[in-house]
């Protein structure tokens, strides 16, 4: 038996059906040839959908190449939509999922949004330093933020274990001396686990099947509100989440992150010197702004 979900919130705020219909066209490009992962919500509670029955009584794999196909499953109930990390047929990892996850006291704390934008920043100058220039910063519909980037190869897991295990690194070095990482640092946590062990992310702009909010790109953790993950201000708000998505439709070259990860596992520590150079130097012009947040709105003041 399908494990049972119990939502937190029942209804988003824009029904289901008009909203994949309207969001329908951008999802596809995640979608196409992708294993998919559906949680379907009947009434007040949910399940995993991972096959799906065909014609001919056989259960396979559910794929979605086309809108109407999607809208199908949305009629079935289909409410969270998510895609495997490398295409049906591939192996290894063709999509990197770098979580940035916040724990109660971090979301609570006044300056929480502060602290995650510099984890996320650093994490995105890695990234861009192993020649992933091409990538975004998603809300993850819950308590956290991915960063992704889409590879022209795949890589297998133990690379791509090993770059995780780098940018915890160079991320660590380079917060250290920050007040805020020292007392709340450890209550936010970056893995891969969406990426190794899950092997399954939402797609941008699926709702989450608990919270009811959009998966959505953000341009800078730090102006985050939840409000803009909200379905209803998600459509409005379209051509703006279709710009921000676009460095996720241009795929990266993998040469320089496999050169980048053999010279980790080599115990090459200039690379980490240096990344922690450009990260330092990122930080500081982000403090230099003086940037305060609203506590009670979360937003920029």
């Amino acid at each position: 038996m399908p494990k049972t979900l119990i939502p937190m919130v029942l209804r988003p705020s824009v029904r289901p059906l008009k909203y994949y219909d309207i969001v329908g066209d951008l999802m596809l490009s995640f979608l196409v040839n992708r294993r998919v992962t559906i949680i379907r919500q009947i009434g007040d509670s949910a399940v995993l959908m991972i096959k799906a029955r065909h014609e001919d009584g056989s259960r396979l794999p559910i794929i979605i190449n086309s809108k109407d196909e999607l809208i199908r499953y949305v009629k079935l109930g289909g409410i969270d939509f998510m895609a495997s990390v490398n295409t049906a047929l591939a192996k290894g990892i063709d999509t990197v999922i770098i979580d940035v996850k916040g724990g109660r006291r971090v979301w609570m704390h006044d300056r929480g949004l502060e602290l995650m934008d510099l984890m996320v920043t650093a994490v995105r100058a890695i990234l861009e330093y192993v020649g992933l220039a091409n990538n975004a910063v998603m809300f993850d519909g819950m308590n956290g933020f991915k960063v992704m980037a889409l590879l022209t190869n795949a890589i297998g897991d133990a690379e791509m274990k090993a770059f995780v295990s780098m940018i915890n690194e160079v991320v660590s070095r380079s917060m250290k001396p920050i007040d805020l990482f020292q007392s709340y640092g450890n209550d936010v946590i970056i893995g891969g686990n969406t990426m190794l062990k899950v092997k399954m992310y939402r797609v941008p702009l699926s709702l989450h099947w608990s919270t009811k909010l959009s998966a959505i790109p953000v341009a800078r953790v730090y102006d985050f509100i939840t409000f803009s993950a909200d379905p209803s201000n998600v459509i409005k708000r379209l051509d703006i989440n279709r710009k921000l998505l676009e460095p996720l439709f241009v795929k990266n070259p993998t040469d320089q992150l496999l050169d980048s990860v053999g010279r980790w596992l080599n115990n090459d520590y200039s690379l980490i010197y240096y990344m922690k150079g450009i990260i330092r130097g990122l930080i500081r012009d982000a403090r230099d702004n003086g940037l305060e947040i609203d506590r009670e709105n979360l937003k920029i003041r």
